[in-house]
């Protein structure tokens, strides 16, 4: 029988994708500009209901019922508007997972990037995507079970394809365009680095040459 003892050291993290699509309707009836999807789901669009025990969305307290609440995916919410607000996103774990819910918070975007929006294509959808990593440190033993005994097939895609624009390769690209910038600022800090140590021995030298003439006079 699983108890709620907690499995010290062990650390387990599960992928999620959040955020919202939003496409600009081409015939207004009303004031409303967009038709957008507010959603919470796994990278690879499999289903994460086995470690989720509800997930709420408040949207804009001028929406009618502006907390949303699921208990069963898909977990998402579609509506009509014309201004970005900030999306709270509450995710619930199952009871005996003795984890408190947490929240995710982000823009709604209707719009498409400035730059872009000159030559964005007539009803091309406007993608707001984010990758997180729920971590749980040192589950309960029956929700480490749910974990581990739940997921069906890869969590994460090994390539971009489709809707999923997160993967296991965009984030080895990401993680070295990290490094080739983390290694672009070391190398100018050094230079930096280098050029005030020379400075310091050039203002000490003139220091130097001024004492003597100061001691010649």
């Amino acid at each position: 029988m699983k108890t709620g003892k907690r499995l010290k050291g062990v650390v387990i993290s599960k992928p999620i994708v959040y955020g919202n699509i939003a496409t600009e309707l081409l015939s207004k009836k009303t004031d409303h500009t967009h038709k957008w999807t507010v959603f919470l789901r796994g990278p690879n669009g499999q289903d994460i209901s086995y470690f989720i025990h509800k997930v709420e969305f408040k949207l804009h307290e001028t929406f009618v019922n502006n907390t949303r609440a699921f208990k069963t995916p898909p977990y998402e919410v579609t509506e009509t508007g014309w201004g970005e607000f900030e999306i709270i996103t509450k995710i619930y774990f199952p009871p005996m997972s003795g984890e408190k819910p947490i929240s995710l918070y982000h823009m709604l975007k209707l719009y498409p990037p400035e730059s872009q929006s000159q030559t964005w294509p007539k009803g091309k959808p406007v993608n707001n995507f984010f990758y997180e990593e729920l971590v749980f440190s040192e589950p309960t033993e029956e929700f480490f079970e749910a974990l581990t005994k739940g997921a069906d097939g890869p969590e994460i895609p090994l390539k971009v394809s489709g809707s999923q624009v997160f993967s296991l390769e965009s984030e080895a690209a990401e993680c070295k365009r990290i490094e080739t910038a983390v290694a672009q600022v070391t190398g100018k800090y050094n230079e930096y680095k280098d050029r005030a140590r020379a400075a310091e021995i050039e203002a000490a030298k003139l220091r130097r040459d001024i004492a003597a003439l100061e001691a010649a006079q």
